[in-house]
C-alpha cells in the first residue's frame, strides 16, 4: 500500500512570512508608487518592517497583498478609506477560507477512476467520508462512502 502523504502539512509549512519584498520591489509588482506606499503606512493601513541586513523597507506576503487589494479597489473608484475597508474584508474572507481548506482537506485519494480530495468524515459516528473531485466540465463531484470502502492514496 502507498504511504498517504499529507498535503495539508505542506501548504501549512509555508510561512508566508517568510516571503518578503523591499519597497520598490512592491512598487514595480502593483504599480503604487514608493512615495503612495509610504503614505499608507503611515495611515496604518499596511505595515513594513526593517532588520539588520536591509535598510530598506520591507513588506510581508499579508501586506503586499493588501496593497494589491487597495490598489484593486481604488482603480474601482473607492476612496482610499473605502478601498482599505474593502481590503480588510476581502482578506478575512481569504483567511477563513484558507483556514477552512487547511482544516477540511484530509489529503488526495484514487477512487472510482478519479482523483478525489478527501474531506473528512461525514457523519458523527465517523462511518462515512466525504470525497469531491472536479469532472471535466469542471464541476464539483461529490461522493460519500462508508469508511470501510478501500482508497488508494496519491502520492
Amino acid at each position: 500500500m502507498v504511504a498517504k502523504i499529507d498535503h495539508a502539512a505542506f501548504y501549512k509549512s509555508c510561512n508566508e512570512d517568510n516571503y518578503i519584498f523591499r519597497i520598490g520591489e512592491v512598487s514595480k509588482m502593483t504599480n503604487v508608487s514608493p512615495r503612495q506606499l509610504r503614505y499608507w503606512e503611515q495611515k496604518g493601513y499596511i505595515h513594513s518592517e526593517r532588520n539588520e541586513k536591509m535598510a530598506s523597507r520591507v513588506f510581508n506576503h499579508e501586506n503586499f497583498m493588501m496593497v494589491k487589494l487597495i490598489k484593486f479597489y481604488l482603480d474601482q473608484e473607492h476612496s482610499l478609506s473605502t478601498a482599505f475597508e474593502q481590503a480588510q474584508h476581502h482578506m478575512q474572507i481569504v483567511r477563513s477560507t484558507y483556514a477552512f481548506i487547511l482544516k477540511m482537506h484530509h489529503g488526495l485519494v484514487q477512487k472510482d477512476g478519479h482523483q478525489m480530495i478527501d474531506m473528512g468524515y461525514f457523519n458523527q459516528e465517523h462511518t462515512k467520508r466525504l470525497y469531491g473531485y472536479l469532472d471535466e466540465n469542471q464541476e464539483i463531484v461529490y461522493q460519500v462512502d462508508d469508511v470501510s470502502t478501500e482508497q488508494k492514496p496519491v502520492e
